[in-house]
């Protein structure tokens, strides 16, 4: 029997997070891998047999691209992975799940999402384009997530929750059943979200209040 071919799949960044979304492509088999960053990750290419493409551009990729290479933006800036999949193209983008997450065959990701190890999509979610469901956080039932979200390791959100567009949710909050989170929130580490928050707000501790 012969192995099939392995989908060519180019990290845009070379730090912590590409680190982490490299490892799950790897475990998923489907991939093989190189990195384009403005510093070459070493590291990262010896440890996945990768190839270093240069700072990512669109005369660097192009010839890739028309090869049949996906992208994937393995950053954790949002605003960075939102302008990523704009210049390239969301056609080109694929979102990467760890083998060990679960994820409901009737949620729906957008291009280019991140699904890390151990988290949990429950049944209904709506995940936007380029968002992160970081290490063991979970995202139940009917919740709606819109483009650039990142969930931290270890947070809940609970039934129905809505999150608008490049919110951040820290490590280990929990937001509660229903809430509406609005775009460009910032979640503190730790915080417990029991009512609405405003865009542009920045909320921390239990329960969650405006840090100004």
């Amino acid at each position: 029997m012969t192995t099939p071919a392995r989908t060519p799949l180019i990290l845009l960044g070379g730090g912590g997070h590409a680190a982490v979304v490299a490892d799950c492509a790897t475990r998923t088999s489907r991939f093989s891998i190189a990195f384009a960053a403005d510093t070459e990750p070493r590291d990262l290419c010896a440890l996945h047999a990768a190839v270093w493409l240069g700072e990512v551009s669109a005369a660097k990729l192009a010839g890739a691209l028309r090869e049949g290479a996906r992208l994937h933006a393995a950053v954790g800036d949002g605003e960075l992975r939102m302008r990523w999949l704009t210049a390239f193209g969301a056609e080109h983008f694929d979102s990467i799940i760890d083998p060990s997450a679960v994820v409901s065959t009737s949620a729906s990701l957008g291009a280019g999402t991140f699904i890390a190890s151990r988290a949990i999509v429950n049944a209904r979610a709506t995940i936007g384009a380029a968002c992160i469901i970081n290490s063991g956080a979970i995202v139940e039932h009917d919740c709606v997530l819109e483009d650039g979200v990142h969930v931290s390791p270890g947070s809940i959100l609970c039934g129905t929750v809505c999150v608008g567009t490049l919110t951040h949710i820290g490590a280990g909050a929990v937001v509660l059943p229903g809430i509406r989170i609005g775009a460009r929130v910032r979640v503190g580490a730790g915080a417990v979200v029991t009512k609405d928050v405003a865009d542009d707000a920045t909320v921390v501790g239990v329960p969650a209040r405006s840090a100004c």
